[in-house]
């Protein structure tokens, strides 16, 4: 069985991309980023053996999307506008610039369970209002700013921890996401056993008080979550399987050639960073390439967990550190095929 977690947020939060200064923020919360902050709370609660739980995890989970005017929006499947793309270029005068239809990262329920059943879909219903995200600048409530959450940039300075007092060329910017009444994130989850999924929600709950994303230690990223079972699209005779996670590739994988199948289409990214944990964060953890969200493979997806920092005492790493690549995925009819 899999479940739907809708996340409300009753404080702003900072979900921060890699770069220098916090003033880059994104609209969603990666799957790893989703996992680790579980498995932290998870072994606060209960007495599992952390390379076992974290090697073995009784839980899949998806990464966080938006929700929009009380309405989920799912990542786009990569190659899902080519022939309208390819339309709108032949056109003297387009319905839409290409420009328009590039910056499409999410598109609203209804019209995501189409896509991934191989309908065909058309320019007007893009252009249905709040039916795609970003907006499209026709859009209506686009030009309303009718949005499931905004972005503000607040100054900050750094305090010296033995006087108080600010330090000298130490300003910078930071960004907040206020999510609106009807806005929010969502994921999706399934879990091995009934036990399973009541750990994961005390764990859930849990970190909904401690905060999720950066800046926790002033109240950042605080929620509240609603749960409720999540039936997939039924799609007949699928040829694809679309990622709603970070999903890195076991080497068995790649040898039998799950990159090469005519029907994949994909983007990487590569993450990052620090450890979180109290005991090694101030650790570097190993950077990964993963394919994103919205890819599509023409295998069924498996993936793994990578060791990203090793248990050492000689430098007081008191544990090893993971990151999960485990695909979460639904399968789909990929109407057109890679040439």
């Amino acid at each position: 069985m899999t479940y739907l977690y809708t996340l409300r947020f009753s404080a702003p939060s900072h979900f921060g991309l890699e770069g220098i200064g916090q003033e880059r923020v994104e609209e969603r919360v990666r799957s790893d980023t989703l996992w680790g902050a579980v498995i932290q709370k998870w072994l606060l609660l209960f007495q599992d053996d952390p390379d076992e739980l974290c090697l073995n995890s009784p839980f899949h989970v998806s990464s966080c999307f938006p929700i929009i005017n009380s309405t989920c929006f799912y990542p786009l499947p990569i190659g899902a506008l080519d022939t309208l793309m390819a339309e709108a270029a032949s056109c003297e005068e387009p319905i839409l610039e290409v420009k328009e239809l590039k910056k499409i990262r999410f598109v609203a329920a209804p019209l995501f369970e189409r896509i991934i059943a191989g309908e065909k879909i058309t320019i007007e219903e893009l252009k249905t209002p709040a039916m795609v995200f970003p907006f499209l600048k026709k859009d209506e409530r686009q030009q309303q700013n009718v949005s499931g959450f905004s972005i503000i940039q607040r100054p900050r300075l750094e305090i010296n921890r033995l006087c108080g007092g600010g330090i000298e060329g130490a300003f910078f910017y930071c960004s907040d996401q206020f999510f609106t009444n009807d806005g929010g994130l969502f994921f999706l989850a399934s879990f091995a056993d009934e036990d399973a999924r009541k750990k994961f929600e005390a764990s859930l709950r849990l970190l909904g008080d401690s905060g999720l994303g950066a800046d926790r230690s002033i109240g950042r990223g605080m929620f509240s979550f609603t749960v409720a079972e999540y039936s997939p699209p039924e799609i007949k005779k699928p040829n694809a399987w679309l990622l709603l996670s970070l999903y890195h590739l076991r080497r068995d994988e790649v040898e039998n050639g799950i990159l090469e199948d005519q029907q994949t289409a994909y983007s990487l990214t590569r993450r990052a960073g620090r450890a979180a944990s109290h005991l090694t964060a101030r650790f570097r953890r190993h950077d990964l390439w993963m394919l994103e969200e919205g890819s599509v493979l023409g295998q069924k997806p498996e993936g793994d967990v990578c060791k990203v920092l090793e248990r050492s005492p000689q430098i007081n790493i008191p544990h090893n550190v993971y990151r999960n690549g485990r695909a979460f995925s639904l399968p789909m009819i990929r109407a057109t095929s890679k040439e």
